[in-house]
């Protein structure tokens, strides 16, 4: 009868733990934020004449800034609601986004990724550029 009531009340243990545990991760299930306080949030916004080629394009140069970049930040393609490109990136600090920045100014495969968009959008003149500093 002890070795019953013994695995019982262990039994019973378990269930308690693991109910009172049960919701402890549904905090973190929901959306996490956007960027965190201090790093520099970079929005483009593009009208592009040939969108989807212009689109294809953006994942290729994000895609090379990933493996190239010496300066890591994430970047993520979007459509805005009136169609045009759109490609937000976090970088870790100010001093990152300066350093990336000057990477792809020199960065020969960058700048002529570039010059395929500005080709495929229509002008480069176009592009607008939004900096955010995340509180």
């Amino acid at each position: 009868m002890t070795v019953i009531k013994t695995t019982a009340l262990a039994f019973m243990a378990l269930l308690i733990s693991a109910t009172a545990a049960a919701g402890h991760h549904e905090k973190s299930e929901g959306p996490k934020l956007a960027a965190k306080p201090g790093q520099i949030v970079i929005v483009y916004y593009w009208p592009c004449a040939d969108a989807d080629n212009g689109m294809a394009l953006l994942k290729e140069m994000i895609a090379y800034e990933r493996d190239a970049s010496p300066y890591p930040y994430s970047a993520s393609p979007a459509i805005h609601a009136d169609g045009a490109l759109v490609s937000v990136d976090v970088h870790s600090s100010a001093e990152s986004m300066e350093k990336a920045v000057a990477w792809q100014e020199a960065d020969a495969t960058w700048q002529a990724q570039f010059a395929k968009m500005a080709a495929a959008c229509g002008s480069a003149e176009d592009l607008s550029v939004n900096v955010l500093t995340m509180q």
